[in-house]
């Protein structure tokens, strides 16, 4: 479906020495570039694209105030200047100001606390919140200010998958949520197979407008009374193993390749599939390096990784 491919060759833009454990998210925000760094001495990495570049190193680990125990996701907040990060063993969303980083200020605000166990949650525009999470019968809530209300249920290939039940049905469709700047569009991109659906928020609902099914996981799902699992069948190939959204468009990295034959590589990939937001191709870009995670400037214009 994609006839415009285009073929980029990467350029490092760091000519400083930037070293990096392991990375697994990236965001844009205000000309800046923010890394969680899984394996840091600090949890985040900011570059400053409007600075030269310029590097700052941030966040601790710990139960503290201001401090970090599991990073789930990083989303954009409302205005240009902030991103926000989900911590999935606190379930607090925090607020990273990123004018604060550069005057070296550690002060992330919460924004909202989570009671429903939610393994992701992002910002809407109308001041709610989307939590992601392995619910009983639904994929997303919506956290507004005095009603909580959720929608939809994990995919299921036939009826026979639709009566394993929705919590563990989950574990084997996880993958990554990205919200528009105008946060009200996101999109859920699975990293488990070839996946992907995009949403619109309204104020007091969430709705599907688009859903895309290459194939469904391969799993075997495992429950008892005080334990669920769905170990993945590691010869079928992984899915799209990040996601961006800009205003304009959605953007997919993915793998194709199988954990059985290439182990951790296959959370790598080289094309990253640009689509608009009503599921329309755009074009497909294969990168002359494997990549594990990116960000695009709101412009469109350039891809991070």
């Amino acid at each position: 479906s994609f006839r415009d491919v285009c073929k980029v060759e990467s350029i490092d833009f760091v000519e400083s020495d930037l070293l990096l454990g392991r990375p697994f998210f990236v965001e844009y925000a205000d000309s800046c570039i923010v890394i969680y760094d899984d394996l840091g001495d600090s949890l985040f990495v900011m570059v400053d694209l409007a600075n030269g570049n310029r590097t700052y190193r941030f966040g601790t680990k710990g139960q503290g105030k201001n401090e970090f125990l599991q990073i789930a996701s990083l989303h954009r907040m409302a205005g240009d200047s902030s991103v926000c990060t989900y911590d999935f063993y606190r379930h607090v969303l925090a607020q990273i100001d990123v004018r604060n980083v550069k005057q070296g200020i550690k002060d992330y605000a919460v924004l909202k606390k989570d009671s429903l166990n939610s393994i992701d949650m992002l910002p809407t525009k109308y001041g709610s919140f989307i939590g992601l999470g392995f619910y009983e019968n639904t994929m997303f809530s919506l956290l507004r200010e005095n009603q909580t209300d959720f929608f939809y249920e994990y995919p299921y290939r036939d009826s026979r998958e639709h009566r394993i039940s929705n919590r563990l049905r989950g574990m084997a469709y996880q993958g990554t949520l990205r919200s528009a700047p105008s946060l009200d569009k996101f999109v859920f991109a699975m990293n488990t197979s070839p996946i992907f659906m995009l949403y619109t928020i309204e104020e007091d609902k969430i709705v599907e407008q688009y859903r895309w099914i290459g194939s469904y996981p391969a799993y075997r799902p495992e429950e008892t009374e005080t334990s669920r699992s769905a170990p993945l069948d590691a010869s079928k190939p992984v899915g799209f193993i990040y996601a961006y959204a800009t205003d304009n468009y959605v953007y997919l990295l993915y793998s194709g390749k199988s954990m059985k034959d290439y182990q951790a590589d296959a959370f790598t990939g080289n094309v990253i599939y640009q689509v608009d937001w009503n599921g329309n191709p755009v074009r497909k870009y294969v990168s002359d390096k494997s990549l594990v995670t990116f960000c695009v400037s709101d412009s469109d214009e350039m891809i991070y990784a």
